[in-house]
């Protein structure tokens, strides 16, 4: 989110902003679209395999 390299913080802020407005959408709420570098940064974490990896893993069944 701040810098060029992919750190912790990224890892920590990508699910709350996805969930935001991926899951929830409230995307319009907060105005989603005014953040531009907020939605490249997203998109660039959306492309990388062990994202896509990690999104594809299934829910826990319930017992």
């Amino acid at each position: 989110m701040m810098g060029d390299q992919y750190t912790i913080a990224d890892i920590a802020i990508w699910p709350w902003v996805n969930n935001l407005v991926g899951f929830y959408g409230a995307g319009e709420l907060v105005g989603f679209a005014d953040f531009a570098n907020v939605k490249r940064v997203l998109d660039a974490f959306l492309a990388r395999p062990a994202v896509q990896r990690g999104l594809k893993i299934p829910a826990r069944p319930v017992a």
